[in-house]
């Protein structure tokens, strides 16, 4: 019976792991975006070429996952393709298409082309097609190694791939060698572009394979070719492709799709300056598309004058999360059609977006207007009148809703069913979405009694219907009904085994519950008898009562004051505002990891009170403020020198890696910035701040949590999916590096033509070669600046962009950054491309400012805090 159960939830376990597999990834991240130099005549009609060819590409990606185009003659004809690779499904490939299609407007006025990990797109203004080796094309390694049986499986899957896909149709091959156990397995991903012939592709591929086999003993290797591109993983990335990819996209029983386009209307007016446009119209779009991955609704202004961009997106609904970045990737993809006017709108079943030069958030009706009724006739005047309440039931009901949306349904008999939604954007207030509403009931009711009728106007959406269009009653293809009924069988499967473990958890739950009493209390009991507890009233001596003239700090979630011991030793505490006793188990975790490690470049605790009325924490006092008042004030920047800044950086790298790999404990800092760095009475550096601090076992992958840290520092992964690795520090440590080197805060730089951030303009002059335009000019006083000093400069911002890499398996671990910047490693590796991360004025005022965010005990950064561990 044992035997059975094991076996059975054996073959459980693979058909999920499977069935995850299939849902698909559609592998969005930027590997890599490379912009030529050629300059366009006419930069209007070059720009309008562009949009053309990819409005072209666009429509035939949806149907073939891949395409070419040209439009124009001349220099300023474009010739554009776009390819996915095999293993993604249409909506997969179309959410990547989308996120290729943006990122290469970044190059104009030149063209391009860009990597994705799950597809590829190139314009010029010459026939490239049949191109398959050129001066861009990379090979990129991991920075994890693996054993020799590995490389094994890596050589065995590679030669397979190379040589099936020139055979196959589509010019892909995806491959899986195991040489040793499952462990060792390799997973390997070629694909050709479809312009090229057998032979062309075949040379792509095997020339490749023997740069990418290079990358051995890395766990990882990606080879970006003119013509290919080849991945090899010791993870499992590779998609089973279906056309579910992201769940598929919702189907209308009428059967429109919520990422139908209705509408696209675009401003007659043209841009004034192109090259100063574009960059603003990215920078919205980049940040409209983080908040629709969040709350489904984006807003952006980048104020940057001439053209100043107001952008917005909202989904209709509720549609789910996969559904809703499905509907925004057409829609953003549709919207630069409007390109070189300076404004456009564009409607799907699913989703609005719109931007333009002046702000419209609160235009509820303006000159656009529009209705759409079907071509079937209802002949019942009862369905008339159903119509019409439903119509007004949702006009009245909807400003009043969450989101201001509303369903009605109005049912007198089953077949007159009549179905209403209505939709304001967020950025109406209640009354203007009711004026919004009532206009454009008007022109939808005239559609009568036509079975269905639309109506579009500047601040709202409203629909009626014959047909359900709540999108939580979907009705499935034939394929979906399959899928339940496979999944129903399996469900009856999975019932009594299910059924038992939650049985047992509850059971042990109820267990835990009855003991978390004593738990608490034997926690507060051990700390009570650790030698770091103080008692309560000689902190309050040592603070003078906790005087204010003591205080170094303050925030929303404590004080820190300084204080003197009676043996004359100086502290700094960091009173917090929640009690132990409430938080027993926090507070013990956060002092077992503060008091768990030693290292001289981390700061010490001295001790805690758990005895008082509230929570305490002693920490060594440094005199010399945080590297945040050094770096960031041209006076005091003075004192820091190359020297000086080398010897920090270092500190810094030596600190991490011990918390990484040398600690009792693996430890990710999450709050790496300038600010927890804190200089002792020589400037050595010393790592504070261990309130969000989390420690896990060696042989996890990696924590899923929610997301804490600091604005700017963040890494990309860890801020779309929550997954925290010792890649998140390494991360933070990057920008951390370029702050350092240029004495710029990563909150935006004002050039002559728009804001941008630290990371951005350091990536653009390192591209370039101009790094020593990045450097403060505290380090370049008098002219003195060495050859030696130069050349450490370049290699710490090569460094840093190693460091910042999109793809976190390509980042360096910090033990090997701290070989790079110790031991002079050349040659360097090529860092692929960072993530692209907009930073506009208006952003600087409300998301600039240094924020701690879901942090319950570290004191957030302020401006008059001195010699504070935060």
């Amino acid at each position: 019976m044992k035997g059975s159960t094991q076996a059975v939830l054996m073959s459980i376990i693979i058909i999920l792991l499977v069935s995850n597999r299939t849902n698909g990834d559609p592998r969005s991240q930027i590997i890599k975006l490379s912009c030529n130099q050629q300059l366009p005549s006419d930069e209007k009609l070059s720009l309008s070429n562009v949009v053309q060819s990819m409005e072209k590409i666009g429509t035939q990606m949806g149907n073939s996952l891949k395409g070419t185009a040209s439009t124009g003659t001349g220099p300023e004809s474009n010739y554009g393709l776009a390819e996915c690779y095999g293993d993604l499904s249409t909506e997969d490939c179309i959410l990547c298409y989308a996120d290729a299609h943006v990122a290469l407007l970044g190059c104009f006025p030149y063209n391009g082309q860009v990597f994705l990990d799950g597809c590829f797109m190139r314009t010029e203004n010459y026939n490239f097609y049949d191109e398959y080796a050129g001066k861009d094309d990379t090979l990129l390694c991991g920075n994890e190694t693996r054993s020799g049986v590995f490389w094994n499986s890596v050589r065995q899957a590679v030669a397979d791939a190379v040589r099936d896909a020139p055979t196959n149709n589509d010019y892909f091959a995806r491959k899986v060698a195991m040489s040793g156990t499952m462990d060792d397995s390799a997973y390997v991903l070629a694909n050709c572009w479809h312009t090229l012939n057998k032979n062309s592709c075949k040379d792509c591929l095997e020339r490749g394979s023997e740069s990418i086999l290079k990358c051995l003993p890395s766990s990882e290797g990606r080879l970006l070719e003119t013509g290919c591109f080849m991945r090899y993983s010791d993870t499992n990335f590779l998609n089973a492709r279906s056309n579910g990819g992201v769940n598929g996209a919702h189907v209308y029983p009428d059967g429109g799709e919520n990422s139908e386009v209705i509408l696209l209307s675009c401003a007659s007016q043209q841009i004034k300056n192109i090259t100063k446009f574009i960059p603003n119209f990215l920078h919205a779009m980049e940040d409209i598309t983080t908040k629709m991955q969040t709350s489904f609704f984006g807003t952006n202004v980048t104020a940057i004058k001439p053209d100043i961009i107001y952008g917005l997106a909202q989904c209709f609904g509720d549609l789910s999360t996969s559904e809703c970045l499905l509907c925004y990737a057409v829609a953003r993809t549709t919207l630069t059609r409007c390109l070189p006017g300076n404004g456009g709108q564009v409607y799907l079943n699913g989703c609005y977006m719109r931007f333009e030069n002046y702000s419209f958030f609160g235009q509820q009706a303006g000159n656009f207007s529009y209705s759409r009724c079907a071509n079937e006739m209802m002949r019942d005047s009862v369905f008339v009148e159903s119509a019409r309440k439903a119509v007004l039931q949702a006009v009245e009901t909807a400003p009043k809703s969450k989101n201001a949306r509303t369903e009605a349904l109005i049912s007198p008999k089953t077949n007159n069913s009549v179905y209403a939604v209505a939709d304001c954007w967020n950025t109406l207030d209640t009354d203007s979405c009711g004026a919004c509403l009532q206009k454009a009931a008007a022109p939808m009711l005239s559609c009568l009694p036509a079975s269905q009728g639309s109506s579009l106007y500047s601040g709202c959406f409203m629909r009626y219907s014959v047909s359900d269009l709540s999108y939580t009653e979907r009705k499935r293809s034939f394929k979906g009904k399959k899928l339940a009924i496979l999944m129903a069988i399996i469900s009856s499967v999975l019932a009594f085994l299910v059924g038992s473990i939650i049985a047992f958890y509850a059971w042990k739950r109820r267990s835990d519950s009855k003991r978390k009493g004593f738990d608490d209390t034997k926690l507060l009991e051990i700390m009570n008898g650790s030698n770091l507890n103080v008692k309560y009233s000689t902190i309050e001596k040592a603070t003078s009562s906790f005087d204010e003239a003591n205080i170094l700090g303050k925030g929303g979630f404590g004080t820190v004051y300084k204080g003197v011991l009676p043996d004359g030793k100086e502290i700094a505490v960091k009173r917090l505002f929640f009690n132990h006793r409430h938080r027993a188990r926090d507070f013990y975790n956060e002092v077992n990891i503060i008091s768990s490690v030693d290292h001289k470049n981390l700061v010490k605790l001295v001790g805690f009170s758990c005895l008082g009325p509230e929570s305490i924490l002693l920490y060594e006092y440094l005199p010399n403020r945080s590297l945040d008042h050094f770096i960031f004030d041209a006076t005091r920047g003075k004192e820091l020198d190359w020297a000086k800044r080398y010897d920090i950086i270092l500190g810094i790298a030596e600190g991490l890696s011990y918390l990484h790999e040398n600690s009792k404990r693996r430890i990710i800092h999450r709050d790496i910035k300038a600010a927890n760095v804190l200089l002792d009475s020589r400037l050595h550096a010393k790592i504070a701040d261990f309130g969000l601090a989390r420690s896990y076992q060696q042989d996890k992958n990696h924590i899923s949590t929610g997301i804490a840290g600091t604005l700017g520092y963040m890494a990309p992964e860890y801020i779309s999916h929550g997954k925290l690795t010792e890649k998140v520090d390494v991360y933070s440590f990057g920008v951390l590096l370029l702050e350092i080197v240029s004495g710029i805060p990563n909150r935006g730089i004002q050039t002559s033509e728009y804001t941008q951030s630290l990371v951005s303009i350091a990536w653009e002059h390192f591209k370039q070669g101009s790094v020593e335009e990045l450097v403060d000019p505290n380090l370049i006083l008098n002219n003195q600046t060495s050859s030696k000093m130069k050349k450490e400069i370049k290699s710490m911002v090569h460094i840093a962009f190693l460091c910042i890499q999109e793809v976190a398996s390509l980042r360096p671990t910090m033990s090997m950054a701290l070989q790079m910047l110790s031991k002079n490693i050349e040659p360097l590796p090529s860092p692929a491309n960072p993530p692209y991360i907009p930073e506009t004025t208006k952003q600087l005022n409300e998301f600039g400012r240094i924020q701690r965010l879901n942090n319950p005990y570290s004191v957030p950064t302020v401006s008059n805090s001195s010699g504070i561990p935060r």
